[in-house]
């Protein structure tokens, strides 16, 4: 009876579609109409991504493969199968038993299924971002093994560039504090990485308890998640709080886990070696021309407070924290100067000391003047005289 009872737990799980979280109004297409984010779209191997005015997830499209989560600048998407927090647990115990890690997805399990407790399961390998392979290493995996056996005959096989990106970035970023490359995507488990010890619960089937336990955090699930939108009369849309017109410019800034984890483990790094200038898609240098009028949209719309204006006396300035800059291109976009231009590559020790530096200052009169006053500009464009 018990072995039924596993069967009706992977049921429960197969109720929640959503591997994938959303949460819209964090995506740059909601924030403003002029971005040119299409990330999720355009790297999701099975079309359930479209952008419009926003991000719309086709749940019955969705793999959760997890690759839109890997380049999404914004955070709107998250990974909830299985979570960072799961994935860090699960890298810890194979790390504590074998001293090495290796991720595999379920096509390979499926394969190999003796293979299941030497390797760390995951939907695709393409949700091993740079975070999770950089904390295996500081965890102190000596090796990291993405399995991409099972790639050339899956339907997802598009995302091994991406894969092999992150793993070289996550490789070249080590480099930088003198870590040799241990991340690599392989065809096999390495032979050092044990099966991970059976305990006494599995050895002899899932126990009652255990079972109820499981059963009703996905009930819960079920009914928050999937209940609602079934009464709604769609899987996709979110039943609005209010009416009322909301600025999406107004929502809590916010710095996606992939970069604070990526940044609160190499804080942790001692001995940098040089160079420190780094090359990648991750953290973007910001520049600003002297053609800046002033505005703040840049800052208003910067979805993780990279960007910040400070006033002070008669001093007007633009700053910028690298840290938080997930190179989403927003800032760029919208700017009516063209003042701004964002760079690839950073300086490590600048980025992560987390100071922010100025980019442009200028006197407040300066600004005041770049702003024409609507009754002048009418006079201007008309060739009259405008009286009060």
């Amino acid at each position: 009876m018990l072995s039924k009872l596993e069967q009706i737990t992977e049921a429960c799980a197969k109720l929640d579609k959503r591997g994938i979280g959303l949460q819209e109004k964090r995506c740059l297409r909601k924030r403003h109409l002029h971005s040119s984010c299409r990330r999720c779209a355009a790297v999701c191997p099975h079309g359930a991504i479209t952008c419009a005015e926003g991000v719309v997830l086709l749940a019955e499209k969705c793999t959760g493969c997890g690759a839109c989560t890997a380049v999404c600048p914004s955070g709107a998407l998250d990974v909830k199968l299985p979570s960072n927090k799961e994935l860090r647990s699960l890298v810890a115990l194979h790390v504590q038993n074998s001293g090495a890690v290796a991720f595999a997805c379920e096509a390979y399990f499926k394969a190999h299924p003796a293979e299941r407790r030497r390797a760390i399961a995951v939907q695709c390998i393409a949700r091993c971002d740079e975070s999770i392979l950089v904390d295996a290493v500081l965890q102190g995996a000596t090796h990291v093994s993405l399995l991409n056996v099972a790639c050339a005959d899956c339907m997802q096989n598009k995302l091994c560039g991406l894969v092999q990106t992150m793993a070289d970035t996550a490789n070249r970023l080590l480099a930088c504090w003198k870590y040799a490359s241990v991340i690599a995507l392989t065809e096999k488990i390495p032979e050092k990485i044990k099966p991970l010890p059976v305990s006494e619960g599995e050895a002899t089937g899932m126990s009652r308890r255990a079972f109820l336990t499981v059963f009703k955090r996905k009930s819960a699930s079920l009914i928050t998640q999937v209940l609602p939108e079934v009464i709604a009369g769609t899987a996709d849309r979110r039943t609005e709080s209010s009416k009322i017109p909301q600025n999406p410019m107004a929502e809590t800034k916010y710095v996606p886990d992939k970069w604070r984890l990526l940044v609160d483990s190499l804080k942790q790094l001692q001995n940098m070696a040089g160079p420190t200038e780094f090359p990648n898609s991750l953290w973007g240098a910001i520049s600003i021309a002297g053609s800046c009028n002033g505005c703040g949209a840049c800052a208003d719309a910067c979805p993780t407070a990279a960007l910040v204006i400070w006033k002070q006396d008669s001093l007007w300035s633009i700053s910028v924290d690298t840290s938080r800059c997930t190179q989403c291109g927003l800032c760029q976009d919208i700017c009516c100067c063209d003042s701004i231009n964002i760079t690839p590559t950073v300086a490590l020790d600048a980025m992560l000391s987390q100071t922010p530096q100025v980019l442009i200052e200028k006197r407040q009169e300066e600004v005041d003047k770049l702003f024409e006053p609507l009754e002048q500009r009418m006079a201007r464009l008309l060739g009259c005289v405008v009286k009060n």
